[in-house]
């Protein structure tokens, strides 16, 4: 069965394409959807079946996680142990391109981070998914919407290779930025940049003093 597309516009959102991929997650099933960086595919980040089927579908090892993409700062404290750094980032610098890796809450099911006792936040910017993610008011466990081992794409007329592995495509277009998200560590004493992307190095190792 083939995925089901909407194409929408950033500042003119259907809402029954959202209302409609909300359903969808709420069911379990699979969802691609625009970010400022990349596109994502996701599942409900509390529903572990929906979430080996996106590692299964993707063809993602189980050893590497998921990052929880949330919609502000109360969803992100109902799966992450936060501290006044991570809020203070939160509130300086997202929605945005970056992702703050930091101690997980219990709630979070363990295949979803891999078996660790970490989870990344994802604050994506992108009035689409901001959309999608106050309506379903959960977070949505989600990757790159390719197949392991390919490129990460920014605009949905590049999803073939994946489009088989979703239920349900919103087509936002072109991505803002095209390239991923830049994470940073918050769970040892000292902040850690773990992968540059679309955030300024040097407006974050300003802010973190590195």
């Amino acid at each position: 069965m083939s995925a089901r597309i909407f194409r929408l516009d950033e500042y003119n959102i259907d809402i029954f394409a959202i209302n409609e991929c909300v359903t969808l997650l709420k069911k379990g099933g699979l969802a691609i959807f625009p970010t400022e960086t990349v596109y994502g595919i996701g599942a409900n980040a509390f529903d572990e079946k929906a979430v080996l089927s996106l590692y299964e579908k993707k063809q993602r090892p189980l050893s590497k996680p998921l990052l929880m993409h949330v919609s502000g700062l109360e969803m992100a404290e109902s799966v992450g142990i936060l501290d006044d750094t991570a809020r203070e980032l939160i509130k300086r610098f997202t929605p945005g391109p970056l992702t703050l890796v930091v101690k997980k809450k219990p709630n979070v099911p363990s295949v979803a981070v891999a078996g660790g006792d970490t989870v990344g936040l994802r604050f994506p910017s992108n009035k689409i998914f901001l959309a999608l993610s106050n309506s379903f008011s959960a977070p949505i466990a989600a990757t790159s919407a390719n197949i392991s081992g390919f490129k990460s794409v920014s605009s949905a007329s590049e999803l073939d290779n994946v489009t088989s592995a979703a239920d349900i495509i919103l087509d936002g277009g072109e991505c803002e930025y095209g390239l991923e998200s830049t994470i940073v560590s918050l769970v040892n004493e000292k902040p850690e940049i773990l992968r540059y992307g679309s955030f300024s190095k040097e407006t974050l190792e300003e802010v973190l003093g590195l």
